[in-house]
């Protein structure tokens, strides 16, 4: 409260009156009376006189007032420089992101970005949906990426934009490459490599499947991972199929290890998301890395 009391001071002495200081501050000429009533209180003396319906001020109030100075000053001092703080691309930057695009699209990204702000200390968590969105909702995570079927939840903020596909991937070793597609019912009795229940990938596949009339509890699931390279190398080393985001088997499709099945019921398109806190601050690192993503994404 003395500072506050201070603040008033100074501009009662500026204006040499309390109602022009009044307006200036926005409060009424009886508030502003008060605070110099209690300042000259506190300090147990008076720091005004009043003559002749003018102000002056006393010996008191006239060693007090450089002090309500520098207080001002040092106080517009701190302001300038959390405003400054809050300009610069630094500080730590905390993300969450589902399987693939933690593994296989953010990395490159954060490297570029770290070039651009190295003072920024990026924080990489790579879970499945579920806890990627529960990082967000607490708070844990600054941004937090997700793939597939996300259900808008009520404290984030979610941005769709283009992800990639899912294809099934088989074994190079188990076949000749396959030109013709392939129907989804001819695969179903198939031994299948998935991810968990509760993955964004699987999740997207088993709406597919239901889309063409397909019961995902009809597919012969021998092995669940939630580790997408222990995915590929169950189905290289002949353990069934698998379904998986093109952009984490690409490496492998050209190495000839791994074949893609094309189906013909189609591509099975999937968007990405990007989560943010709706109460959680966001910083200025926050902001400019968000915009940085989409802008590395739709180039």
């Amino acid at each position: 409260m003395l500072d506050v009391q201070l603040k008033i001071f100074k501009m009662v002495v500026e204006k040499k009156s309390f109602s022009l200081a009044a307006q200036e501050l926005h409060m009424t000429q009886s508030s502003v009376s008060q605070h110099i009533q209690a300042l000259e209180i506190y300090f147990g003396t008076k720091l005004f006189d009043r003559l002749h319906r003018r102000i002056c001020l006393t010996e008191a109030g006239s060693a007090l007032y450089p002090y309500a100075i520098s207080l001002d000053r040092l106080y517009q001092e701190a302001r300038d420089t959390m405003l400054g703080q809050l300009d610069l691309v630094t500080g730590r930057l905390s993300i969450a992101a589902s399987m693939t695009i933690g593994e296989y699209l953010l990395p490159k990204i954060l490297v570029r970005f770290n070039r651009l702000f190295p003072k920024v200390n990026i924080t990489l968590e790579i879970e499945n949906t579920e806890k990627v969105i529960g990082k967000t909702v607490e708070g844990n995570a600054d941004v937090g990426f997700v793939e597939g079927l996300y259900k808008p939840v009520a404290e984030l903020d979610g941005e769709c934009f283009h992800g990639d596909d899912l294809v099934v991937i088989k074994a190079a070793s188990d076949c000749e490459r396959i030109e013709e597609p392939v129907s989804v019912a001819t695969l179903m009795s198939e031994r299948w490599v998935m991810r968990e229940t509760d993955s964004g990938t699987r999740r997207v596949f088993e709406n597919f499947l239901v889309r063409h009339d397909f019961s995902p509890s009809s597919m012969n699931v021998i092995m669940s991972f939630s580790s997408t390279e222990a995915i590929k190398s169950a189905v290289m080393t002949g353990a069934g199929l698998g379904i998986m985001s093109r952009l984490a088997v690409d490496g492998e499709v050209r190495r000839d290890e791994i074949v893609v099945v094309p189906l013909r019921e189609g591509t099975i398109d999937r968007n990405f998301w990007i989560l943010r806190n709706k109460a959680k601050f966001q910083t200025k690192t926050v902001n400019r890395f968000c915009t940085f993503f989409m802008e590395q994404v739709n180039s």
